[in-house]
Order: C-alpha cells, then sequence, then structure tokens
C-alpha cells in the first residue's frame, strides 16, 4: 500500500497520539494501585538501627511519637489500642496513642520474634532454645504461661511466625520458608533465590490463590511461590531507592505490598535508601517514603493504621490482608 508523504505525516502524527493516549490510559490504571491518601498515612514503625518505635502521620507531624524499646522483631495491633513488639525476653505491649509501655513478658529470654494468635495467646518463636534443638515455639497464655511447645528439628534460624487460616504456621529459616503444624511436621517449603545463599528471608504470608510471597531479607526483593514450592515471580525496587534488605512488609486492602527496606544495623542509616516501598499485585513499585534522617536509622517493620480498628486484634486473613478478629 501506497502513503503519500503528507498522507504519511499525518498517519504518524494519528499513531502518535493513539500511542500517548494509551500510555496516559495505562498510567492511569497503573496509579489506581496507590490510594491518593498514600502521602497522608498514619504508620507505626519499627526502627532497629535505634531500636525505636514510632508513631508517623504523614499529614500531620505534630501527632508523632518516638519511643526507645528493647531490640527485638515484628509488631502487631493486639487489641485495646495497643501494639505488640517482640522483644529478646518475650514482648512487650505499648499504647498506640503515645508509645507507653502497658505490658509486658521477660520469662523467655532467647526470644527471636512474638506473635499473637486468633485465640488470644502469644506464640513465641527461638532456634537451640528451651531445651530443644531447632525452631522452637512457645505458646503462652495470657498470664504467660506455657501452653504447648512445638519443635522443627533441624534448623538453627528463625525470623518471624505467620499463623495461616488453617492454624499452621509459616515460618522463615534463613533461605527456606515452611509451612508447619503443631505436631512439628513441615507440610510445605520452599526456598528462595540468593544472592546471598544465605539471605536471612524476613517474613511469608500466604494468599488466596494459594501462592506464599516472602520478604527475602538481603536477596533485597519479594519472592512469590506456588503452592507445590516453584518459584513463579520476583520483583524489587528501582536503583534510586537502593533495595538492601526487603523484611517487615504488610499486605493492603487493594492488595499491594508495603515493605520495609532496611538497610543496616546502628544510628547512622537515615540517609540510605527509601525505606518504606510498596508494590502493585504484579510487582511494580508505585510508592516510596523517604524517611527523616534526624529521626529514624534503619526501618524493620511496618503497619499502616488507615481503615483499622485498633481496639481489636489484628491477624492476616485468607488473602495475607490483615483483619479484625471479632
Amino acid at each position: 500500500m501506497y502513503i503519500s508523504i503528507k498522507n504519511r505525516r499525518s498517519f504518524l502524527i494519528l499513531s502518535l497520539l493513539i500511542l500517548t493516549g494509551f500510555c496516559v490510559l495505562v498510567s492511569a490504571c497503573t496509579a489506581l494501585k496507590t490510594p491518593a491518601s498514600a502521602n497522608s498515612r498514619k504508620l507505626i514503625l519499627r526502627d532497629e538501627g535505634l531500636s525505636q518505635l514510632s508513631y508517623v502521620d504523614l499529614n500531620n507531624s505534630d501527632k508523632n511519637w518516638f519511643v526507645p524499646v528493647p531490640a527485638g522483631r515484628d509488631l502487631q495491633l493486639v487489641g485495646k489500642g495497643r501494639v505488640l513488639i517482640g522483644t529478646g525476653t518475650g514482648f512487650e505491649e505499648r499504647d498506640i496513642a503515645t508509645g507507653a509501655k502497658v505490658s509486658e513478658l521477660t520469662a523467655f529470654p532467647g526470644t527471636q520474634t512474638a506473635r499473637r494468635l486468633r485465640n488470644g495467646n502469644t506464640l513465641l518463636a527461638g532456634a537451640d532454645w528451651q531445651g530443644n534443638k531447632g525452631i522452637v515455639l512457645v505458646e503462652t497464655n495470657n498470664q504467660g504461661a506455657a501452653q504447648r511447645l512445638i519443635v522443627y528439628p533441624g534448623f538453627t534460624y528463625v525470623r518471624c511466625i505467620r499463623e495461616t487460616v488453617k492454624g499452621t504456621f509459616l515460618v522463615t529459616a534463613d533461605d527456606l520458608v515452611f509451612e508447619g503444624n503443631d505436631k512439628g511436621e513441615i507440610i510445605w517449603q520452599a526456598k528462595v533465590a540468593g544472592p546471598p545463599a544465605k539471605p536471612h528471608i524476613w517474613q511469608a504470608l500466604r494468599l488466596a490463590n494459594g501462592h506464599t510471597v516472602v520478604s527475602t531479607g538481603y536477596a533485597k526483593n519479594f519472592q512469590v511461590f506456588a503452592a507445590d514450592g516453584k518459584p513463579v515471580a520476583t520483583f524489587t525496587g528501582t536503583e534510586d531507592v537502593k533495595p538492601n534488605f526487603f523484611s517487615g512488609f504488610q499486605i493492603l486492602k487493594n492488595g499491594n505490598y508495603l515493605v520495609t527496606n532496611w538497610q543496616g544495623h546502628g544510628p547512622k542509616f537515615g540517609t540510605s535508601g527509601n525505606q518504606l516501598l510498596e508494590f502493585s499485585p504484579e510487582g511494580k513499585m508505585v510508592w516510596s517514603w523517604k524517611q527523616d534522617a534526624d529521626k529514624f536509622s534503619s526501618l524493620q517493620g511496618v503497619i499502616v493504621l488507615d481503615g483499622l480498628d485498633v481496639s481489636k486484634l489484628h491477624v492476616e486473613n485468607a488473602r495475607g490482608i490483615l483483619e479484625a478478629v471479632k
């Protein structure tokens, strides 16, 4: 087919306009993944570098508070306006309005992480602990007394634990994530790809389609595994946000993943990287937050409070999204 020079120019202009319009439409659709309110979120943040817990209102800094806390891992809304943080001896509960300590358990030195269960008890985890070899889970009641003990032999490293909707546990163990039952049996597992060989993976959540999404520590990405344990997706942030160590994360109501991008031990990392990164379910980075270097060093955990009832205990539902326990 022959197109004259004049018509060819018109054809090119029309094609360019169509392509531009398509790109604008795609960009608009992508932008819908991040709510307009992203920059006015209310957050609870755990800063490992400073051993600090904070409340941050991105729209009103007058409401912010920052308090020192013991070293430890994980954080969770546990009702009565409180947030639970794991410590090296058990856990603490802190008042969300002020950051003040209102409760603690200190009888379990060697605790690596703590998580409140649906039944109201608290699960503590450690490695080569409580007189047992391997990853050890201890369930304690409201009085701090041990109710049951679960051992997964053969492991020397543990980070975060998540209870699934069927009552099993997703456990992160350096380069492996596994699902274990209350008998100490491993019923599912997947191996995270490095580098490095031992990435110190942090947290895992089960999705409604049976996939498991993992924040992979020093592998500095998310890795997603199918029900058969095979990898199905990997995604990370752009170079400008300096991906370093993907740690605590939350699946938001729109399906996006919000992760803390930890930068290093100690108080000197406040200028390093963007330490909150948000990804669409397809793995596209759609939002990031640059921390104030005068207030933060290295973020390890996050809870987005918007839309959540802090008077209720929150656990992940079948979609991996936080929901209140009635």
